[in-house]
């Protein structure tokens, strides 16, 4: 809730936060540089003081302070390189927020809510830190983090002395635990640095009793209501927790195959693994985990592959109930459906396509398994698990070494080649399929054609050019039919779905090279594939080529393609490649992992194609951490990221003279 008549600034929560930190730069300052401290110190303080009411010159002063706190802490995070990450990509949020780089204004809050939020999150954060930065705790690292407690129990005491006639529990709270801090400090004042932790409870607990803060020139919506009003919002949420919720199911030790859990870390990347169907593992799935923890990975796989929106519109369908305005608008943008009327019909078109194709590719892998050797339970559940990780383009497998194993049973490696391209389409396509073979007078969209044309020749050119180069390679102990169809399963495969029948580290140079290529590029827009899409390389192709011949349109299929929509696919590829090159970096400085291997993998993770040539076991915690983030940018995409807190429209307030500039 609001004070009555509460100040509404802009930056009130940098505010407070700024006035927090600024004692840290003498914490994390070297020994023998204190001096060095005293610039940041006053910069922040300075600019927590005045950001409010002189927002340019606070942020100057804040930008300079944080700067300078930067440059301190650099010799201690040299020694922690998953910390140092962490706090450069904090830091370069908080400069990104401060300076409106994403195209947001700062948001005006009530000052003294959002200020006490504000100092209590900082204190705790840098709290965190400093406890890992500086494992020896003398004074100088001691007093600067209590001094961030005192003044984040300062401004929430401020603000519930204000709110004490509006608000009944809430100040209450943080009295409570003001009081209960300080007896705590009280208490241990011969230990000096648990003294000083004693803050942490009460910046904790002011995290989530001080309201949240609303904008005062609209009226308060439900805590959901801006999630399911917004697609992009409600597809990074859905994901997130459908995510969450895996990796805290996997980490049971129900869900493992022996008595203690597989650890949180491990169960979180196997479900981000799933949900964004990649495939990359660091646990044996048929290995590690139980038949329970086999399971919840396979409904993590179909609900993440169909997503979350298509099937809430359909059992809500089923159930007679319909959506809300908000929640209508965004699930029709998030499946791709031009008019709401059509909602759920194409989600329960999408559900039915799904489990036929699955249950279809079921049926046919199972006498296959059965001719190997399993027994007819394990055929029917490893039938079941390999068409639906198929289908989902997961890549997951109930063997070890994937389907190595069935190298030489075109059978297999055939039927799921089909489920991974009918997958790779969207459904639009595939249902439009049959209309294009026999020429039906309705006419196909030029997004199907488009798509479709590039499909072919990516699997057709992929196929050609391994048989071509791998023939004496990784195919050469094969049957020369066994290396035709692995030539065009490893094709099919490569673009998104993450199985191999053959070993890849065996893989020539230039054949990692183009399957970083097919990677990149993955499947069909409204599919379950990764990648910057078929369609987006297509109308790059495209718009590349008519600039070569100089011609300003761009023709495809009897249509022209829109300004904005070759706007849009360079966008797309840009973050793409942006995303890529950072995840790669990142991966080099904290990871002792040759650069081919580390860039093979950060494209299969960014695709959601699950391949690897040996990284993904060799990762330590922050590799495993980067490589989730790559897992899940590439799956929600990178647009939908930057869209996030985004606004729907924004239009420039001033048409301003066009001008030619040389490029290229």
């Amino acid at each position: 809730m609001r004070v009555a008549h509460e100040t509404v600034r802009p930056f009130a929560a940098a505010s407070g936060a700024l006035l927090a930190l600024s004692a840290g730069p003498f914490a994390v300052a070297p020994d023998g540089a204190m001096a060095a401290a005293f610039l940041p110190a006053i910069c922040l303080a300075s600019a927590g003081l005045i950001i409010v009411q002189k927002p340019k010159p606070g942020r100057a002063l804040a930008t300079l302070g944080i700067l300078g706190l930067f440059a301190l802490v650099t010799p201690l995070l040299l020694l922690h390189p998953a910390l140092a990450l962490a706090i450069v990509l904090v830091t370069l949020a908080a400069l990104a927020g401060l300076w409106d780089i994403l195209g947001r204004p700062a948001t005006r809050a009530p000052l003294l809510c959002a200020r006490a939020r504000g100092a209590a999150l900082a204190a705790l954060l840098f709290w965190i830190a400093d406890a890992v930065l500086r494992p020896q705790r003398t004074m100088i690292v001691i007093v600067p983090v209590a001094m961030g407690f005192l003044i984040a129990a300062v401004l929430g005491s401020y603000w519930a002395v204000a709110a004490r006639q509006g608000d009944q529990w809430r100040p209450r709270i943080l009295y409570g635990a003001v009081l209960t801090s300080l007896a705590l400090s009280f208490y241990n004042w011969e230990q000096p640095w648990t003294a000083a932790s004693a803050g942490a409870f009460y910046t904790l607990v002011a995290v989530f009793a001080l309201p949240r803060a609303r904008r005062s020139d609209i009226e308060p919506l439900a805590w959901w209501e801006p999630l399911l009003s917004h697609p992009e919002r409600m597809l990074v949420g859905t994901f997130l927790l459908l995510s969450f919720t895996g990796a805290v199911i996997l980490a049971l030790p129900l869900s493992a195959s022996g008595q203690a859990s597989v650890g949180l870390l491990d169960a979180a990347f196997t479900s981000v693994s799933a949900v964004c169907v990649t495939g990359l593992i660091v646990l044996d799935t048929p290995g590690d985990f139980s038949r329970f923890g086999q399971f919840a990975i396979l409904l993590l796989i179909q609900t993440g592959g169909l997503g979350i929106m298509t099937f809430s519109t359909a059992v809500l369908r089923i159930l007679g109930h319909r959506m809300s305005l908000r929640h209508e608008g965004a699930a029709a943008s998030l499946i791709n459906v031009r008019e709401r009327g059509q909602l759920a019909d194409s989600a329960r078109r999408i559900l039915v396509m799904t489990f036929t194709a699955e249950a279809l590719g079921a049926m046919v892998l199972l006498p296959r398994f059965l001719a190997h050797g399993d027994s007819l339970p394990v055929a029917v559940w490893r039938a079941i698990f390999t068409s639906v990780s198929a289908f989902c383009n997961a890549g997951f497998a109930l063997q070890s070494d994937s389907l190595i194993p069935y190298q030489t049973d075109p059978a297999i490696l055939h039927a799921v080649a089909a489920l991974i391209i009918t997958g790779g389409l969207s459904p639009v396509a595939v249902y439009a399929l049959p209309q294009l073979l026999r020429k039906a007078s309705r006419p196909v969209p030029v997004q199907v054609r488009l798509g479709l044309a590039v499909a072919a020749v990516l699997l057709v050119g992929g196929s050609a050019f391994l048989l071509a180069v791998e023939w004496n390679g990784s195919l050469g102990h094969l049957a020369w039919s066994d290396r035709l169809h692995n030539a065009w399963f490893q094709s099919v495969t490569l673009r998104t779905a993450g199985f191999n029948s053959i070993d890849l580290a065996l893989f020539r140079p230039a054949s990692l090279s183009m399957a970083i290529v097919w990677m990149f590029i993955g499947g069909a827009p409204g599919s379950t594939a990764g990648g910057i899409k078929t369609t987006t390389a297509a109308v790059l192709m495209a718009s590349a080529y008519n600039v070569v011949i100089g011609v300003r349109r761009v023709p495809v299929f009897g249509r022209q393609l829109g300004e904005h929509t070759r706007h849009r696919a360079a966008a797309v590829t840009l973050l793409a490649a942006t995303t890529a090159i950072s995840a790669v970096v990142a991966l080099q400085l904290t990871q002792a992992i040759d650069g081919a291997a580390i860039l093979f993998e950060v494209f299969s993770a960014l695709g959601t194609v699950g391949l690897s040539i040996g990284a993904t076991a060799r990762l330590d915690e922050i590799g495993k951490v980067i490589i989730i983030a790559c897992m899940f940018i590439g799956r929600v995409g990178g647009l939908s990221l930057l869209m996030f807190m985004s606004r729907r429209t924004m239009s420039a307030p001033v048409t301003r003279p066009e001008e030619e500039i040389d490029v290229g």
